[in-house]
Order: C-alpha cells, then sequence, then structure tokens
C-alpha cells in the first residue's frame, strides 16, 4: 500500500453521524471508515483503500460532527461561577447587578478565556464564536486554544447604570458608540489576518436598547460589505421588550426589521420574549412569522434560561415555523453537550405537554428530539455562519469532528448512540476532538492548555474580583456574601469531646 502520511483512517467505525448529500440530512453509518487528510475529509463510509498514513481501530467509537457554538461569551461567564449562577430572575436587578459588578480585571480576561475555550473543546465543540469586549491579546488566546472561532468584539451606544433604589438609567456615549466601534472592526481584522487561520470575525453590536439607529445601521453594512455574519442581543428580557415598544411603537424583532438588519446571515441572541410570549402579552404576534420570512437564525442558549426558570415559547414552535435556530452556550459551564439535553427538556416544560408540542403529526413520531437539537448544534450554527464546510461529516469538509467511546459504562446499553450520549452518557463518553485535521482532546485530555494550570489561574482570578465588589458602582459597598450569599451558612465547628 502507498503511504500518505498527512491521511488519518478511523478504520470500521461503528457509528458515524454522517451528513446524507442526497437528502441534505443527517443519517447514521455502521461500521465504516472514516478518512481525512490534513485539515480536509476525503472519505466517510464503505471501506477505503486508498494511501495513508495513520490507522485508528474505529469499532468501538461513534464518530460525530463537531459542535457549533453559535452564541457565547467567554470572560463575562466563567469567572463567575458559584457567584451568580442562582442570582435570581433575569429582571432588574439581577441581571444588571451581574453585569455591572462582576466584571473581571483586565489581567484575567484571557485565562476566562482560556477557561471557557478548555471546556467546549472538551465537550465537543470545535467552533465558537466569542462575544466579548475585545482586550488585549484576546485574538491570541483564541488561536493558542486549537479552536476554530470567529471573534465577536462587543460594542454600545450606551450602557445602563443602576442607582441604589434599583432604578436604571441610559447613559448614552457623546460620540454614539463610534470609538468602540472602531476597536472592534481593529479587533476583527486582526482576527481574521492571524497566522493560524482558524480565526474569523462576527459583526456583533452587544445589546438593541443601547445601541442607536446609526450605529445598527452602520454595523449591519459592515456586515453585508465583508460578508461576516451579524448577531445582536434582542428580546431577551421582558423590560428591554417594553423598552423598545416605548420608543418605537414595535415589537424589538419588528424594529429590527424595520432596520434591515434582518436576513440569511443574522441572529437575534436569545429571541425569547417575542410578540407571543405569555410574559409580553402584545396583542399581534408577527415577530415568528418576520424571522422565518428573512431566514434571521435565533441562537438559544436552553441552560441560561432554564437557569432563571424561562424559555423560548416554544423551541418546537420556532422549528415549526421554519426560523433556523442554532445552539449557544451563553454561559457557565461552557459545555455543549449539556445544551442538547436542557434544549429537550426545557422545550417539553414549556410547552406543557408530555412530550412538548408535536412537531409532527401524531402519526409521524414524537417531538423535538435527539436529531433536532444536533441539527441546531452542527448545520444549523454552520447555516448562519454562510459555511457549507464545517458541521457536517462529508467528503470536502473540514475535519472538524470528535470520537464517543461506544464502551463507556454510561453508553450502554446501545439501542440509539446519539440519545444515549445526550441523555446519558454526555462529555464523559468524548475520546477524542480533532479541528481542522489537528488533535486537540485526547483519550479526554487536552491538548492545547495546561488545565490544572489554567485552573488555578482562574480561581486566583475569581478571588480577585470578589474582592473588589464593594469598589464596583453598583454594588453600593456590599459585599459579594451580601448581593450573592453561600448556599449554606458557614457554621463554627462543634467540639468532638464531652467534659
Amino acid at each position: 500500500m502507498n503511504i500518505a502520511p498527512d491521511v488519518t483512517c478511523f478504520r470500521n467505525c461503528g457509528w458515524i453521524v454522517a451528513w446524507n448529500v442526497h437528502e441534505q440530512r443527517l443519517g447514521f453509518l455502521r461500521e465504516g471508515d472514516f478518512v481525512f487528510r490534513g485539515p480536509d475529509i476525503i472519505y466517510v463510509g464503505g471501506h477505503y483503500d486508498g494511501p495513508l498514513g495513520n490507522e485508528v481501530d474505529g469499532s468501538h467509537l461513534m464518530v460525530m460532527p463537531g459542535l457549533i457554538n453559535a452564541h457565547h461569551h467567554s470572560t463575562a461567564m466563567m469567572i463567575r461561577n458559584g457567584l451568580s449562577t442562582e442570582g435570581g430572575s433575569y429582571i432588574v436587578p439581577y441581571f444588571y447587578t451581574t453585569q455591572r459588578v462582576l466584571v473581571p480585571d483586565d489581567r484575567d480576561k484571557g485565562v476566562a478565556t482560556e477557561a471557557a475555550m478548555a471546556r467546549l473543546l472538551l465537550s465537543g465543540t470545535t467552533t465558537t464564536m466569542d462575544w466579548v469586549s475585545p482586550y488585549e491579546g484576546w485574538v491570541d488566546v483564541l488561536a493558542r486554544s486549537g479552536i476554530r472561532a470567529y471573534a465577536a468584539p462587543a460594542y454600545n451606544s450606551a450602557r445602563v447604570a443602576m442607582r441604589a433604589n434599583q432604578d436604571l438609567v441610559y447613559e448614552w456615549f457623546a460620540d454614539g458608540g463610534a470609538l468602540e466601534f472602531r476597536a472592534a472592526l481593529d479587533a476583527m481584522a486582526e482576527a481574521e489576518g492571524h497566522s493560524c487561520g482558524r480565526l474569523s470575525a462576527m459583526v456583533a453590536p452587544s445589546e438593541l436598547e443601547c445601541c442607536s439607529e446609526w450605529l445598527l445601521r452602520e454595523s449591519k453594512a459592515v456586515a453585508e460589505s465583508t460578508g461576516r455574519p451579524f448577531q445582536v442581543h434582542a428580546s431577551e428580557a421582558v423590560r428591554e421588550f417594553f423598552e423598545i415598544a416605548c420608543r418605537h411603537g414595535m415589537s424589538p424583532i419588528q424594529w429590527c426589521s424595520k432596520l434591515g438588519l434582518l436576513g440569511g446571515k443574522t441572529a437575534i441572541g436569545h429571541a425569547v420574549y417575542l410578540d407571543h410570549h405569555s410574559k409580553v402579552q402584545w396583542p399581534e404576534q408577527r415577530d415568528l412569522a418576520l424571522l422565518a420570512e428573512t431566514g434571521t437564525t435565533v441562537t438559544h442558549t436552553p441552560a441560561a434560561w432554564a437557569a432563571v426558570g424561562d424559555g423560548l415559547e416554544t423551541l418546537a414552535s420556532y422549528l415549526r415555523a421554519g426560523i433556523n435556530i442554532a445552539l449557544g452556550n451563553d454561559a457557565f459551564p461552557h459545555g455543549m453537550i449539556d445544551e442538547l439535553k436542557t434544549a429537550v427538556f426545557l422545550g417539553r416544560v414549556k410547552s406543557g405537554k408530555d412530550c412538548g408540542t408535536p412537531m409532527y403529526p401524531i402519526e409521524g413520531g414524537l417531538s423535538i428530539g435527539a436529531r433536532q437539537v444536533l441539527e441546531a448544534a452542527t448545520v444549523g450554527g454552520a447555516r448562519f455562519l454562510g459555511r457549507d464546510d464545517i458541521g457536517k461529516l462529508a467528503v470536502g469538509c473540514k475535519a472538524d469532528f470528535f470520537t464517543v467511546d461506544l464502551r463507556h459504562p454510561d453508553m450502554m446499553p446501545i439501542y440509539d448512540p446519539l440519545r444515549s450520549l445526550i441523555y446519558s452518557a454526555g462529555q464523559r463518553a468524548i475520546c477524542d476532538v480533532y479541528v481542522d485535521g489537528r488533535q486537540v482532546v485526547r483519550n479526554g485530555i487536552l491538548l492545547t492548555m495546561d488545565l490544572n494550570d489554567v485552573s488555578a489561574r482562574l480561581q486566583n482570578g475569581q478571588n480577585r474580583l470578589v474582592q473588589e465588589i464593594p469598589s464596583k458602582e453598583s454594588a453600593f459597598g456590599r459585599e459579594a456574601a451580601s448581593i450573592w450569599p453561600l448556599s449554606l451558612p458557614v457554621d463554627v465547628p462543634l467540639s468532638t469531646y464531652r467534659v
């Protein structure tokens, strides 16, 4: 046999979650070969008898397309773990208290990003966007992690300040956000020009309510002229829905439509509180149809919403309306496999029915399940990004994939390995992860960074963050324990001796 050193064959894989090119859908292949040369997939299914340099026994493996995280904030969330994870509802003052008080020091933003990327890779995520205020060294941190990333530098025209009586006020910048916009453009260009070749850029003004009409229109114009995807947070809070309604006499989604923001390479971050949501009680319902008609994506982050007791009404309704759904992780613990399970369960809970709002006539089976959420986490994200070469295992696509150990106790017994992974084993059964043909996880061990070192530095960063909380403007002199008490009281040890 001829030798091709850059060709790797996973031989006789137990299961492959492959892309059916004829029917344009995901499907299982059994006992076939999966082959890639350098960064590209060259063979999927059947028996490969071409030249190769490395052969891996795949009989005990399921090979899956790398997951795509379409909504993610690395610096804001990871370092907050344990502080705001039981902070209350997504209404004032919890969200804005968190946003204004738990801001990491510049020296700790890098390790927060490292920690987030590490956990994404370990969970089978091979592509992510990272939506943060740009900081020195950010692009290099993304590149060193080994992940495929879209740098999405955040910017606004205003900030929301919280007063001592918990009122909110919008403080509009004198330049309308022009300075932040220029810094974001520079960061996008830096990412696209990075030598690693795995970085791209996304145009991402942060909050709809905090952006002027000028900034939003300029942002969309840049996205269209450069071919970059566009995303903005909108319909993410009841208070924000009515803020936009008071200003413009329409829902946030309709305001986006009027500004020309919607379209095939646009995503609305969260889009929970549309005009049909039970907490809005709007007299007319047009938002779902607008999103579907324009081909706009919704980035769904189910775990973040389940944590605050709400969510899409319902995921099946959005899908049934024809809206493209991409899955995102948004917040800690930065693991996409858990998001898949939460998406199904939250969708069923919000529907108020045993198996969720039916996707099909009853004779066609149950409602949303493993198939729909995996599609959202792979091809749904790729569709939003305008990519036909990621999110699926097919000849010509990028070698972004991960393997699952079918022998793992939590995967067994196996009838449907995808369901076993999502509902039972989770991240524990993931063995290896490859990005662009380069292995970044081996046997569950991260290869691109020292996770123990990263975690230790993250702990030091949170310690500094906690110490500085009383000095933050919106903390009003309160310490962390006052704003976010421990889940259990710290008791004084009782004596073990009797007198």
